[in-house]
């Protein structure tokens, strides 16, 4: 989620709500301490979500697809992950005592939640399918990321977003999808074998569980990817949205004495910039930033707001641009005007707003014809690429960091992208940081922030630290 999308994001937000939009403020954007971070990776000016995650959840950079691992490893190399394996911000803070989890509305095996507890060479190696990860690989000694979650020990506490399908073997017909089946071909139904916890497929499962328990929770509630918010809201599928899995999270993790760590990620937003449908990735945005302001008023119902780190960040940005001199008030999806008119001097069509750098609508034809079919309000609606691409890349800017709570002023500034998992271990006493000073047990506790969220969207986290993610 780059700068670009949170202010078209903004716009969007208080035009749903009937405003101009212009003036609009988000929820992250209320939080006062602000950075900007650095995502290149070792070795690639532009970024993937998968060393930028383990950027920040593991404290160092890494190499260009690759999931929990130092700069020794190499992407699609096995032996080269063996010996470079990182621990992450999620692992330092279980080894306290404290609660852990991740939501998502991507595969809980993608590139972003990965990071925080899988050790691979190649983001693709979600499950043992016999394309990505095969057994050659699992003979070199490596293992798909679907069996490392299943298998860990301790378990994460709190687990939901996407995926199942990467659990169950392909003679497996899917629970809610009688059509759809698993993707495993070594007959291996990972849930029932190593999953150390409670197992849930749908919302009002999750609304029975009992909050502050202390078995471990799963919940994957789509085969693949959650669905899209817009789609969810308008169908009758028991799935969650971003907004309540975070609320049930908080109000499930606040029952522990100790405090957690929760990684909250708007994944979808990164798809449906992927596919140039700029409807799709404000609105996931929209969801995102409600799960920012859900996330702040159950802390400060339960008198927790104060003791919780919040970060709002990306893991990295997309080509994607807004302008055209558009008026004030403009639908932000829809055209600019040039002069006081909605066309361009050169060939007197329409001037949209939103624009990629590239990506899958390049060859889009300007005539009228075309323009007077087109809707660009609708879902499937993929906004005017400059260069030709099958599918829209990363940009290689840097990324804001929103910041509240304890020692949320680390976050001024201008830093690399790794040095977001060292300010929130310094702030909450984490890993290298459990020592230092004012980490006593008789120190004031505003010295010590008691849980990480982390908001990740494209860029999202919670301990409360939020974030979004990466296709």
């Amino acid at each position: 989620m780059g700068i670009s999308t949170i202010t078209a994001g903004r716009i969007r937000k208080g035009q749903v709500n009937g405003q101009l939009g212009e003036d609009h403020n988000t929820e992250m954007e209320q939080f006062f301490n602000l950075g900007l971070a650095k995502t290149y990776n070792i070795d690639h000016q532009t970024p993937d979500s998968a060393a930028t995650a383990t950027a920040f959840l593991c404290g160092v950079k890494a190499q260009l697809g690759t999931v929990g691992l130092d700069g020794r490893g190499i992407r699609n190399n096995c032996p080269s992950s063996i010996g470079t394996h990182v621990d992450s911000i999620l692992d330092w803070a279980q080894k306290l005592g404290k609660k852990v989890g991740i939501i998502t509305t991507a595969r809980i095996t993608h590139a972003t939640p990965a990071a925080a507890y899988a050790h691979v060479p190649e983001r693709n190696w979600e499950s043992f399918d016999g394309r990505n990860f095969n057994a050659t690989h699992a003979t070199e000694g490596c293992t798909d990321i679907a069996h490392q979650l299943a298998a860990r020990t301790p378990p994460i506490d709190l687990l939901l977003g996407g995926g199942r399908q990467f659990f169950y073997p392909t003679t497996t017909f899917d629970i809610e999808y009688p059509s759809k089946r698993g993707s495993r071909i070594d007959n291996r139904s990972l849930i029932e074998e190593l999953w150390k916890g409670k197992y849930i497929w749908n919302m009002t499962e999750m609304n029975k569980f009992e909050l502050g328990s202390s078995q471990p929770l799963l919940g994957l509630f789509e085969p693949s990817h959650m669905r899209y918010e817009l789609n969810r809201s308008q169908s009758n599928d028991d799935e969650p949205s971003l907004s309540r899995m975070t609320e049930f999270a908080i109000e499930h993790f606040l029952k522990s004495e100790k405090g957690f760590m929760l990684l909250i990620e708007g994944g979808r937003i990164d798809h449906a910039h992927h596919d140039t449908q700029p409807r799709n990735a404000l609105d996931e945005f929209v969801e995102f930033d409600n799960a920012v302001g859900q996330a702040k008023r159950t802390l400060q119902a339960k008198g927790a707001l104060d003791d919780t780190l919040i970060v709002v960040t990306a893991d990295h940005s997309h080509v994607f641009t807004m302008g055209a001199y558009s008026s004030r008030g403009s639908n932000i999806l829809g055209f600019g005007s040039l002069e006081s008119m909605n066309i361009s001097n050169i060939d007197q069509l329409p001037v949209n707003i939103i624009a990629y750098g590239n990506g899958p609508n390049f060859n889009s034809p300007r005539n009228a014809t075309y323009f007077n079919s087109l809707n660009t309000n609708s879902t499937d609606y993929r906004a005017p690429a400059a260069l030709p691409l099958s599918v829209e890349t990363h940009g290689g800017e840097d990324v804001a960091v929103y910041a509240h709570g304890p020692w949320s002023h680390l976050f001024i500034g201008t830093y690399e992208q790794h040095t977001i998992a060292h300010k929130m271990a310094y702030a909450a006493c984490l890993g290298a940081y459990e020592t230092r000073d004012g980490c006593s047990k008789a120190s004031s506790p505003r010295l010590i922030s008691k849980s990480l969220l982390v908001f990740f969207f494209l860029f999202s986290f919670f301990d409360a630290f939020l974030h979004t993610t990466n296709k």
